[in-house]
């Protein structure tokens, strides 16, 4: 079963969306779980969040190898390979499911479905300066990149101490004429500045972007 669509943000890291559209029992059918991940699913009430359980799973079995590797999480709820040979993130809205890896160093991904609601929460994720620079025309994509963005460098570091608004600066960018889908970010955690690379891209009605 192919992608629905696979990008490599760069050299080394490898992200792919799912268009969940397989029942549970189908999905399942393509996994394998260990027992502690068999004892989650089956935890799980709800249909779709089975499905998108499942599918992020899949995406990372088809990038990584047949086997589905097994994936754990951390006291954060951080997920990560149990063989720990790559870094991962996963995130799922709707029918959508994605996942990125890296060998190298960790990433973070997130999708969203875009809902004009953001713009009443804004000021609690976004420092005035990256207020500032959102522009009029595709105001609310601009404005779900830095979500996207920000919710993508939390999981990358997995630390609850990192406050979006404080810690996490997206620097300013044009988004109607950034081509690329490219922008920078920097992170202030643990006494230090690092800075990242943000992939953005916009599907249908959802905004997906991974850090690296």
């Amino acid at each position: 079963m192919p992608f629905s669509q696979e990008f490599l943000p760069s050299p080394g890291i490898r992200a792919g969306i799912w268009h969940i559209t397989e029942s549970a029992d189908h999905l399942l059918s393509l996994v394998h779980l260990s027992d502690a991940e068999t004892n989650r699913y089956q935890s799980f009430r709800n249909d779709l969040r089975k499905r998108q359980w499942l599918a992020y799973r899949i995406l990372l079995r088809q990038m990584l190898d047949p086997d589905s590797p097994a994936i754990s999480y951390d006291t954060h709820g951080k997920p990560f390979l149990v063989t720990g040979s790559h870094f991962i993130s996963v995130s799922h809205a709707g029918n959508y499911a994605a996942a990125i890896y890296a060998e190298k160093s960790p990433v973070g991904v997130d999708i969203e479905k875009l809902q004009v609601r953001v713009e009443r929460v804004k000021e609690r994720f976004m420092h005035p300066t990256e207020l500032a620079s959102i522009s009029t025309e595709n105001r609310l994509e601009h404005l779900y990149v830095y979500w996207c963005g920000k919710e993508a460098l939390y999981k990358l570091h997995g630390k609850p101490e990192v406050d979006f608004r404080n810690d996490i600066f997206i620097h300013p960018f044009d988004y109607l004429c950034n081509t690329k889908r490219i922008c920078t970010a920097t992170v202030n955690i643990d006494g230090g500045r690092r800075d990242y690379v943000l992939n953005f891209e916009k599907l249908g009605d959802y905004m997906l972007v991974t850090a690296s």
